[in-house]
């Protein structure tokens, strides 16, 4: 290994020749596909004729003599390690198959990093994420492993780190009476919907087959004029006072649970909502409707809501836990009828332009006469 003598380049003076900047983003190419701490052997970069023209194609002596004190420099630095293939019998240094060994410590990858312009590349949150799951093996069920790693966790701002650790925490909690919600803000710097939809990354850190902590109950607004026979989902609270006011709907149970709220499964657990009945409800009525509401009937079932693409969305959803639930003709009809003679708002104007085009909801009215109107007049109609 060669190491040093007259005419080496200072360590400094080094990163700013052309071949050792050349040599050492190849490492960098390379580190950055697979980083240091993920290997065992050095990075070995060829000093061949590719990699190293200044050398082997130098246009004087003196020119080559400056490209080898680069390398040289390099060696000095104990940043590589210089090596032949060939024994020095064979000729010069270039002649002999040179090549430079490295494996750099933190410290001089980052200088290095900085001096020629090439930042870390810094893991994906979800591949960050696994690898801290990965390193609580011993404090974690085998089992939740899989599930856990598949199931980050984000705040923006906030070092994952920290939101790993808040995560964790949520053991200490665990025989605690509290609704997820609760369980979201006390541990992650009061965010309380955080933790909305991941009951199951819950129950994975707990080692339970359901998450202890429930959501947040569903608060359903009914009206019972008379027994019920059918149900009727209403979008917006506006439409469901003025179906209160007709006497042709006595045999529907009246629903209000604004946007997709009404469509979660949890609607029909008791544990999962909160029902509250207007005041001129039929007390007779409230008992035979809980019975069909928590239970795996198939009720008879509508919803009514913004001819739009988020109604249809709601539709298709509420499917999931009313199999024949069906777009309510008697609401759509006169909306349909201002939204073909092009009597309706843009999405721009009505600030829906995240709405994206939905192709089925499983309700024949809704697949071939609303969705189609949609797309052909490319207007809405609100429901009020």
């Amino acid at each position: 290994m060669t190491i040093g003598g007259p005419g080496v380049m200072h360590a400094e003076v080094v990163l700013d020749d052309p071949l050792v900047r050349r040599v050492f983003a190849r490492v960098l190419e390379r580190l950055d596909a697979q980083p240091a701490a993920e290997r065992t052997n050095f990075i070995r970069i060829n000093l061949d004729e590719a990699a190293a023209p200044e050398i082997h194609a130098a246009d004087s002596l003196a020119a080559r003599a400056v490209a080898w004190a680069a390398i040289d420099g390099v060696v000095a630095a104990n940043w590589a390690q210089l090596g032949y293939r060939l024994h020095k019998k064979y000729g010069a240094r270039e002649d002999r198959k040179p090549y430079l060994d490295v494996r750099w410590p933190d410290n001089v990858e980052d200088l290095i990093r900085a001096r020629l312009n090439r930042p870390r590349k810094v893991p994906s949150y979800a591949a960050q994420w696994k690898s801290l799951v990965n390193g609580h093996t011993s404090t974690l069920q085998n089992a939740a492993l899989a599930r856990l790693e598949a199931m980050p966790i984000e705040v923006t701002g906030r070092p994952i780190e920290d939101v790993f650790s808040r995560f964790l925490s949520i053991r200490e909690i665990a025989g605690e009476p509290l609704l997820l919600r609760e369980v979201s803000s006390r541990t992650f710097w009061g965010l309380s919907k955080l933790l909305d939809g991941r009951g199951d990354a819950v129950a994975a850190l707990l080692g339970t087959d359901e998450c202890p902590f429930p959501e947040q109950p569903i608060v359903l607004n009914v009206h019972l004029a008379g027994q019920p026979a059918v149900f009727l989902f209403v979008e917006n609270h506006v439409s469901f006072e003025r179906l209160k006011q007709r006497s042709d709907l006595t045999d529907a149970a009246l629903i209000f649970s604004s946007g997709f709220r009404a469509a979660s499964i949890r609607l029909r657990r008791r544990g999962g909502c909160r029902v509250y009945y207007t005041r001129s409800s039929v007390q007779a009525a409230i008992d035979s409707f809980e019975e069909a509401l928590f239970s795996t009937i198939d009720v008879p079932t509508f919803f009514w809501g913004d001819l739009d693409f988020s109604g249809m969305a709601i539709l298709a959803s509420l499917r999931s836990s009313f199999p024949t639930a069906q777009a309510w003709q008697p609401g759509y009809a006169p909306m349909l009828a201002r939204l073909v003679r092009g009597d309706g708002h843009s999405l721009a104007e009505s600030g829906k332009e995240r709405q994206r085009p939905i192709e089925r909801t499983g309700c024949f009215y809704a697949d071939h006469t609303l969705i189609p109107a949609l797309r052909s007049a490319g207007l809405f109609v609100d429901q009020e």
